[in-house]
């Protein structure tokens, strides 16, 4: 064996701890990274297995929603791999500055002290990134059989949705993705390995025997130990400390704050999603909905330019009504059938026409304008339930009714007001084609008269419930709370199959698509997401705060190994035991304090940003994460305090004369 080579595993042997505590770290860095991998690659297949080698029409999308957070996740565990492995082995260089003085004295030159370290590294590298790889495939494949417990139940509902969907992630074994893993992993530790190994050949031999190698003061703080006896002597002692020795605690404060942060911000990305579900999911007194949607496309009309959709097989309101007819015929269900169309007219209106809160609304989004042009959404509602309209909003039957409200975001929360004011008697729609219409409002609903079932969470600004008489729509909805729901969802599709067989096509072959699903699928289904993603999150969350955790415990043990000396100096002057462990003690909780500083607000701050972000698209409800502030609090005061009181035990068996002597 090499000498150096030689040099490097009799160190390793000799310092068992330290060598145990690094190689943890690599091979939990090894782990991250590999699961991180592979998840990427078994994503892949499933996604080519599900849309195809290139993922189709929106490959591009795909890819990056894939690789961004792959790249994402990996980038965070080099960086705090390359924080904490470069720590360990700074320190393991400190301890053996004097061995290198010697060295070079005896005729060592610079790059074989380099080379001393790097041995170290590779040795561990060896037997610890192997090991880091195995561990990452078995977490890939115990999160995987984790996907898939629940992804079956996903199906399910998708395919109560949508007619021949399948996802299933399998575990994937991929060379390319094991290169990747590997090359990545041992760049890592290499990369934090070259860090102190490059300083270490660079300090003179003279320096590293008369300064034991720390000639670098610009860590250090001087300060005079002025001791006030009216006030607590361990604590003064303690900030002094903490205060001259900032730059060797830098290292385990900066991986506990990184850790705090994370675990803030994966807590506050929960509670957004929460938000959005609870937006998304709004009660619409039904626990089962039927619908038909005719497959649509966009385009422009030749003489005007303007947008109109064009749809393959539209719905009229007379095979709309036979159908809910039938629907009501199992165990007397009530049915309430609804369409929507929301592309064929807009209004044209002045601003005379508008509220004054409307107006407002209108000029933030596009300035004033003298003519103002407003998607109009025309409803058709079944016979039975129409009548009921007409009735409450004091018109006959076949009278055309506006939903006088409008819901906007307005910075994250969902306003309601009246669009048109009440002199607005009639309407002038206009069609893509350029043709007009003049509708007269028969009657007006206002916001608390409108029925729930409506109240849906995408609106156009002007709402109009009209006779079915004569009208085809894209899509028609039947809603219902049978008591016998999965009697009821047979029965409905057996009835929407008979008016519009689809023969095993899907939406895109046949033109349209007829779905029964329980109203609350849509929730479970992104329930089941944001369960699945706070697994993974909280996963990873949890073994890169681990690899901090590990560096906390490597810097604090050896700073109070260090400091074993000085230490015995403070009890042979009169300072107990139990004072000298106060005194620690209390370096570790303002150790702890300094992360929680920095980690905390910055944390806060990412969920605040995220937060902000989110309540544009969504007017969500957001509180900020404290429950799980506190517990990280708690947690990281722990982990600094425990760790100082378990190294510190260690110095009760010294010899305080033969410590101060040595």
């Amino acid at each position: 064996m090499n000498i150096l080579c030689s040099f490097a595993f009799h160190q390793l042997k000799r310092k068992k701890s330290r060598t145990i505590i690094t190689a943890a770290a690599i091979t939990l860095s090894a782990a991250l990274l590999t699961a991180v991998v592979n998840f990427a690659a078994s994503g892949n297949t499933m996604l080519s297995g599900f849309l195809g080698s290139d993922y189709g029409l929106y490959g591009n999308a795909y890819a990056f929603t894939l690789l961004i957070p792959a790249v994402f996740l990996a980038a965070l565990i080099i960086a705090m791999s390359i924080i904490v492995i470069s720590n360990a082995f700074r320190m393991s260089a400190n301890e053996r500055i004097s061995q290198f003085g010697t060295l070079k004295c005896v005729g060592a030159t610079k790059n074989q002290i380099y080379k001393t370290i790097m041995y170290e590294c590779i040795l561990l590298c060896t037997g610890a990134i192997p090991l880091g790889i195995l561990l990452g495939y078995l977490l890939s494949f115990a999160g995987i059989g984790v996907v898939n417990l629940y992804i079956e139940d996903l199906n399910v509902l998708v395919r109560s949705m949508m007619k021949q969907v399948n996802f299933h992630l399998s575990f994937v074994f991929s060379p390319a993705a094991l290169i990747i893993s590997l090359i990545i992993s041992l760049g890592t530790v290499l990369f934090a390995a070259m860090l102190p190994a490059r300083k270490a050949m660079g300090i003179s031999a003279l320096d590293c025997l008369r300064f034991g190698g720390e000639t670098d003061t610009s860590g250090y703080k001087r300060t005079k130990i002025r001791i006030d006896a009216k006030r607590n002597i361990e604590y003064q002692l303690a900030k002094k400390n903490v205060s001259s020795n900032r730059k060797q605690m830098h290292s385990a404060v900066t991986a506990l704050s990184i850790s705090i942060m994370l675990f803030v911000t994966m807590s506050g990305l929960k509670e957004i999603a929460e938000g959005i579900q609870n937006y998304i999911y709004q009660d619409h007194g039904c626990t089962v909905v039927a619908d038909y949607t005719a497959k649509f496309k966009n385009t422009i009309h030749p003489k005007t330019g303007r947008r109109q959709q064009e749809c393959a097989y539209p719905i009229d309101a007379q095979t709309a009504e036979e159908i809910t007819e039938k629907l009501k015929g199992y165990q007397d269900t009530d049915i309430y059938g609804s369409g929507q169309d929301y592309s064929t007219y807009a209004a044209i209106l002045t601003p005379q026409d508008l509220t004054e809160d409307m107006q407002k609304v209108l000029s933030r989004q596009s300035g004033e304008k003298p003519e103002i042009i407003l998607d109009v959404e025309r409803i058709i509602l079944d016979d039975k339930h129409y009548r009921e309209v007409c009735a409450q909003a004091g018109t006959d039957y076949g009278g055309t009714i506006l939903l006088n409200d409008y819901k906007y975001n307005d910075k994250g929360t969902e306003r309601h007001i009246p669009p048109l004011s009440m002199t607005a008697s009639t309407l002038k729609l206009e069609k893509a084609d350029g043709s007009l219409d003049n509708i007269n409002i028969d009657g007006v609903l206002t916001v608390s008269e409108i029925p729930k079932e409506l109240m849906y969470p995408n609106t156009n600004p002007i709402r109009l419930i009209v006779p079915s008489e004569g009208i085809s729509l894209r899509g028609y909805n039947w809603m219902a709370s049978p008591e016998d729901e999965e009697g009821f969802m047979e029965y409905a599709r057996a009835v929407l199959e008979s008016y519009f067989p689809q023969n095993g096509m899907d939406y895109e072959e046949a033109g349209y698509t007829s779905r029964v699903y329980g109203a609350q699928d849509f929730v479970k289904i992104m329930n089941i997401a944001i369960i699945l993603a706070a697994f993974f999150l909280y996963a990873f969350v949890f073994l890169l705060g681990l690899i901090g955790v590990l560096n906390v415990i490597s810097t604090v043990s050896f700073q109070i190994k260090l400091r074993a000396r000085e230490l015995a100096v403070l009890q042979s002057v009169g300072m107990s035991s139990e004072s000298v462990q106060k005194m620690l003690s209390i370096e570790s909780v303002l150790c702890g304090g300094k992360a929680l500083i920095f980690g905390l607000p910055v944390g806060m701050c990412i969920v605040f940003l995220m937060a902000r972000c989110v309540k544009m698209l969504f007017p969500i409800s957001f509180h900020m994460p404290w429950a799980a502030i506190a517990i990280t609090l708690i947690l990281s005061l722990l982990v600094m305090w425990g760790t100082v009181r378990i190294s510190a035990r260690a110095l009760k068996k010294q010899n305080i004369i033969e410590t101060i002597r040595i």
